[in-house]
């Protein structure tokens, strides 16, 4: 049976796989490193006002006070200058994380370099798809080599490329293992399902109240046989997703996105 400890065990370190969650992180470190230049301004700021204040502008400035106002100048210019960099950059990563909120959970990060690496993904995935292979770069649940005494598992995981000669999948686990690898195994087809993307799941048809599906177990980076409750449709507890009970999870209600719910496959004929 699988029990809740076995689920537990793959949780998904999210600061390292969800790249909002990154993104985030540099933004508040920028806007941190902000409030300490502003203080250190607002500082220097407040010494020069100072001094014109003792100093009597029709009588001269002595070299020493004029000496250390040049030094006030310029450094309230260096972070003047630090300011707007940091606050570009903000600008530019608040940017690319809207436009990720907007694409999918699982999107690299869009900066200038990989835009145009994208549109070449998605021309090869075009093409690929034509002859129902799937590209390198899409995401999918993958079921491992059955191990010994050990459950059947279906993993979140990456395809690496398609061997042709073997019509087996190189995949890549997105989880690492106790030595911080990412294992990698050769899957036939059947044993490799893609995960649609949020636009592709909005419009796929809703699956049925009481179908058995592959759901991915939240907070894991692992599949696991469920039953739906409710559809995206219909769910007030979590709208827009997928209420499921897995497997021998004591009758517990969870919630999925639709992206995440998948058909079970078809038996081996």
């Amino acid at each position: 049976m699988m029990d809740r400890k076995s689920r537990t065990s793959r949780l998904a370190t999210l600061d390292e796989t969800n790249e909002e969650v990154n993104l985030w992180k540099q933004i508040c470190n920028a806007l941190s490193k902000l409030e300490n230049i502003q203080k250190d301004t607002g500082i220097i700021v407040s010494n020069i006002n100072e001094i014109h204040k003792r100093v009597n502008l029709e009588e001269g400035i002595p070299a020493s006070i004029n000496q250390k106002l040049t030094e006030y100048y310029r450094g309230g210019i260096d972070l003047s200058n630090s300011e707007a960099r940091i606050i570009h950059d903000i600008i530019e990563k608040v940017s690319v994380l809207i436009a990720l909120r907007d694409a999918s959970e699982y999107n690299h990060v869009i900066d200038q370099k990989r835009k145009k690496r994208k549109l070449d993904q998605d021309e090869m995935m075009m093409k690929k798809a034509k002859t129902n292979i799937l590209a390198p770069g899409t995401s999918v649940a993958a079921k491992q080599p059955q191990q010994k005494d050990k459950d059947e598992v279906w993993i979140l995981a990456i395809v690496i490329s398609y061997h042709a000669d073997k019509n087996k999948y190189q995949i890549e686990d997105v989880d690492q293992d106790e030595f911080g690898q990412k294992q990698r195994y050769m899957l036939q087809p059947r044993n490799v399902i893609a995960i649609p993307n949020i636009n592709e799941a909005r419009e796929h048809p809703e699956l049925s109240v009481g179908q058995d599906v592959l759901a991915l177990y939240p907070s894991t980076t692992c599949f696991y046989k469920a039953r739906i409750v409710e559809p995206p449709s219909k769910n007030k507890d979590a709208p827009g997703n997928y209420k499921v009970q897995f497997e021998d999870d004591n009758n517990e209600f969870q919630y999925v996105m639709p992206g995440h719910v998948l058909e079970l496959p078809k038996p081996k004929q």
